[in-house]
């Protein structure tokens, strides 16, 4: 895959003084988009620009756990996304912008207006492989429209994205790649099962601790993925993830599993202002955490 014609767009771009400057990442589903977005920042970075890295894909984050939008920032040259350091986090609380589109959107333009904030040079955006149907279009356009980026990079087997381009062309400038050869494809299972791995990663530090009921947004199921936040007048940047592990009605209170101030046992009360629960469900079995049907 020839990448040149996106450094040089990048580097036009900022010598026309349009810094920081946004890459919108489009392509369906096992074309290589994260691939290309690893090479595309190493590259940038390498150039001695500040680049940050929006992990917009909830179901198979690179940047951060599932079921969240993380956005990260070069410290080096990377061989994976997940390298990048996370720099902030942002609650969707499902696998798949279906059903909660606003929310991952929302997420997304946070993670661009939170990197802008640390003067970074380029923004990558690397988004979901939801592409087919006329949801997947209106979702598509949508983050493009609230985004804004400098320019949308389409990656493409053949011309699946054409319903989606046709209403970019007129107004947005886009430059089209064809699929990588390192791209590879994963089965549902293989996805489910590197997501249940990150969470197993990121809950590994995690306690127990009880939070007052009313902290909750709405009561949940036992085993509800949560988000939780350290300031309630601001509910967008995430303090991290819990799991209600049970609800005690009669002392109002509630057990969370999380790696969020884990050495401070109830006095998490204080930090934590307000959780939100998720769409996804979680156990524990065989030494980690599998996801479950709500």
């Amino acid at each position: 895959m020839d990448l040149s014609a996106v450094e040089e767009e990048a580097r036009e771009e900022i010598r026309e003084g349009q810094k920081p400057i946004t890459l919108f990442m489009l392509g369906g589903v096992d074309v290589g988009k994260t691939y290309t977005v690893t090479s595309i920042a190493t590259r940038l970075y390498e150039e001695g620009l500040k680049v940050a890295v929006v992990d917009a894909d909830v179901g198979q984050s690179d940047i951060g756990p599932p079921c969240c939008i993380g956005m990260g920032i070069l410290e080096r040259g990377i061989q994976r996304l997940s390298e990048v350091p996370l720099r902030s986090l942002f609650f969707v609380g499902n696998t798949s912008p279906f059903g909660c589109m606003r929310e991952c959107v929302r997420g997304a333009v946070e993670a661009v207006k939170k990197a802008k904030e640390l003067n970074t040079d380029v923004i990558i955006v690397d988004s979901t492989g939801w592409i087919e149907g006329e949801e997947a279009k209106k979702f598509k356009l949508l983050e493009v429209k609230e985004l804004n980026p400098s320019f949308v990079i389409a990656i493409e087997r053949e011309d699946e994205l054409e319903h989606i381009l046709l209403h970019l062309t007129k107004n947005k400038k886009i430059i089209e790649l064809r699929m990588s050869r390192e791209a590879r494809s994963r089965t549902r299972e293989e996805r489910k099962a590197l997501r249940e791995e990150s969470y197993t990663k990121y809950f590994r530090a995690g306690k127990e601790i009880v939070f007052d009921l009313s902290l909750l947004e709405w009561i949940p199921g036992e085993g509800t993925l949560l988000g939780l936040y350290s300031k309630s007048e601001d509910e967008k940047e995430l303090a991290g993830l819990g799991i209600l592990k049970k609800l005690d009605y009669e002392r109002g209170k509630a057990v969370v599993f999380t790696p969020v101030n884990s050495d401070s046992g109830d006095e998490a009360n204080i930090n934590i202002k307000k959780m939100k629960p998720g769409r996804v469900k979680l156990i524990m079995a065989k030494g980690g955490f599998k996801e479950v049907a709500i």
